[in-house]
């Protein structure tokens, strides 16, 4: 519950508070850290438990994040041996998403516990999508400009969208009794998607670019 908390409070600021700035960075790679934590947790658990589908949405959610936050730290036009593993582990999960589907039976003839096979099969489409998205990343050599600070944003903001839904819809049971209704449960989602959409509208249609302060405090690329 604790690293559940700190992730969506991370998240929370890094997408309310100056981009590029000393704050915006402190609070997402707190927020890459907490993620990177639930989603290793996920996976173990996906693994003991035997809860296939949670295994798939951890790794789909450490894929998100990782590569979004490599994103930020890229030169415009460069790109590395870490987008490859990203390509080929996403690709991977896709594969492994639509197989389980077909093997997952009905929702009536399934326990409680176990997504429908669609559940699957949504997942497995967009898992495939980022792939491709990512090939042709790889192919070019890397992305520039508004459209690296694109990838970084929508990335950084789906994986925040996985968090914050896990947290009030698939956790609610630990929030206060009077939090547990549906306004108030799906108004911090909504809030969510509605701050990606501002901020990747804002990013691709308009003028706008990080502060010449934030571009300064830059760190050196990648090495991978």
């Amino acid at each position: 519950m604790i690293t559940g908390t700190v992730t969506v409070l991370a998240g929370t600021l890094a997408l309310l508070s100056s981009k590029g700035l000393l704050l915006h960075r402190f609070a997402g790679n707190l927020f890459l850290g907490c993620m990177v934590a639930l989603s290793l947790s996920g996976l173990y658990l996906s693994f003991t438990r035997m809860i296939v589908f949670t295994g798939f949405l951890a790794m789909f959610a450490l894929y998100l994040v990782t590569t979004g936050w490599v994103a930020a730290k890229r030169k415009d036009g460069a790109s590395g041996l870490f987008e490859k593993i990203a390509m080929g582990g996403i690709i991977a999960c896709a594969l492994g998403c639509a197989v389980s589907g077909f093997f997952t039976p009905p929702s009536l003839a399934a326990p409680e516990d176990v997504p429908p096979p669609v559940a699957y099969y949504v997942l497995a489409v967009l898992a495939l999508a980022f792939g491709i998205l990512d090939f042709s990343v790889v192919r070019r050599g890397g992305v520039s400009g508004k459209h690296r600070i694109a990838r970084h944003l929508w990335r950084m903001c789906f994986s925040m969208f996985i968090a914050v839904t896990i947290f009030f819809l698939g956790n609610n049971n630990i929030l206060p009794e009077f939090f547990r209704q549906p306004a108030l449960l799906v108004a911090p989602i909504l809030s969510v998607v509605i701050i990606s959409i501002f901020w990747l509208l804002r990013v691709l249609f308009t003028r706008w670019r990080p502060s010449r302060r934030a571009v300064s405090c830059d760190r050196p690329t990648l090495p991978l």
